[in-house]
């Protein structure tokens, strides 16, 4: 009997994308009080919605219950803990000190390859924004470009245990998250924009101290943006 070649990897990275998809989307519902603290998370209920077998439904609680998101219960299932808006500060002023950080260090380290990265992550936005789109296309565009933005200043940091601290804090709240703040607000935008962009100039005149600062704020804006429309979104959020 003929085995496919790799097909019990492709299946293993095939689960586990679609774990990390499931748990993503539970957890953007959690923070939004869509699925409200003390819920129980129902293997076969999440199989049935996600169209998928209970193999990466258990791996997506898993992960969850990794973020302290939920306590996993033998026998009965996933219990919802919940992010409060002052959760959502309280990493926030972690993220943007670490994030702070990177960008200093990238300030000092950056390399010609990584400085093209950055610089050219937000353009292909800017073109998408001059235009008249869907909400999913723009929403799309601004998280490849923010992801490229952000990723390519933390590898430039030189620093592993800064980027798997940072890729920590990014599990507990995922920063494109902040989309949905900005979403429908041009000045937003266009303030989110204009802070990269001050970034990115800082770290390219090597100035460390006003990357870290610029880069600091900036995380601490977006982190409050997003615990304001967490709150308008979901009033009854536990804080």
């Amino acid at each position: 009997m003929t085995r496919e070649p790799h097909s019990s990897d492709e299946k293993t990275s095939y689960d586990g994308s679609m774990s990390e998809r499931v748990a993503s989307e539970l957890q953007h519902r959690i923070i939004l009080s869509k699925i409200p603290v003390g819920t129980w998370l129902r293997h076969d209920a999440i199989a049935r919605e996600f169209g998928i077998s209970r193999t990466p439904v258990r791996e997506a609680l898993r992960i969850m219950a990794a973020r302290g998101l939920v306590t996993i219960e033998p026998h009965r299932g996933a219990r919802v803990n919940g992010q409060s808006v002052q959760d959502v500060l309280e990493i926030g002023v972690v993220r943007a000190d670490l994030e702070g950080l990177a960008a200093s260090l990238a300030a000092v380290h950056m390399d010609d390859e990584q400085a093209e990265r950055m610089t050219s992550a937000w353009s292909s936005f800017a073109e998408t924004l001059e235009q008249t789109g869907p909400r999913e296309e723009l929403a799309e565009h601004w998280i490849e470009s923010n992801e490229l933005f952000h990723s390519t200043i933390l590898e430039a940091s030189g620093n592993k245990y800064l980027q798997q601290a940072i890729a920590d804090l990014r599990r507990k709240l995922p920063h494109n998250i902040s989309f949905g703040a900005y979403a429908g607000s041009s000045r937003l935008i266009a303030r989110n924009m204009a802070e990269h962009q001050m970034i990115a100039e800082a770290i390219l005149a090597q100035d460390a101290l006003k990357a870290r600062d610029l880069m600091n704020a900036h995380i601490r804006k977006s982190v409050e943006a997003t615990a304001h429309w967490i709150n308008r979104k979901a009033p009854n959020t536990v804080r």
